[in-house]
């Protein structure tokens, strides 16, 4: 991590992920996407949010072959920690607890980080999203089709996007 212990402290590895995330949350060039501290806190975030899915996929993975080849239900807590594969779990589990410490702590920052047009405000609206996915509580299917909506709609003076692409 950095020396930065503020809530957007960064190591580097969501460093270089959000590095090629911001263009992408803004549908815009790197260049804009420093420009608006809310795209490049929301590229952190959502770099940040694919790590966590990644290592949490693998995890998962490793489950999969450990159930289907060791019958890893019926194992004791002793019996699977003997098992090569559980080595890997155990050290996901150790990467994950401080990755999800440190998304939760950016998503409660996020709000004080003030985006300077559309792209910015499109890039915090990309992260409630992903939130919502996690969640899919109510309001779910109508923010999706809202975000959907966004991404495309036009000035209703000069039809211009809103949001270029």
């Amino acid at each position: 991590m950095s020396d930065d212990k503020g809530p957007f402290a960064v190591s580097r590895r969501v460093v270089i992920g959000a590095a090629g995330a911001a263009p992408i949350v803004a549908n815009t060039d790197a260049g804009a996407a420093m420009q608006d501290q809310a795209i490049a806190r929301c590229g952190e975030w959502l770099a940040l949010d694919a790590e966590i899915d990644r290592l949490g996929n693998r995890w998962s993975d490793l489950e999969t072959v450990l159930v289907r080849q060791k019958r890893w239900e019926r194992m004791t807590p002793e019996e699977r920690g003997e098992l090569l594969p559980s080595e890997e779990m155990d050290a996901i589990d150790k990467q994950l607890e401080p990755l999800f410490e440190q998304r939760e702590a950016w998503l409660e920052a996020l709000p004080t980080v003030r985006a300077n047009d559309m792209l910015g405000v499109v890039a915090k609206l990309e992260v409630a999203l992903r939130v919502m996915v996690h969640q899919q509580g109510d309001g779910y299917d109508l923010f999706k089709a809202t975000m959907d909506e966004l991404r495309t709609a036009r000035c209703p003076n000069c039809w211009a996007p809103v949001c270029k692409r």
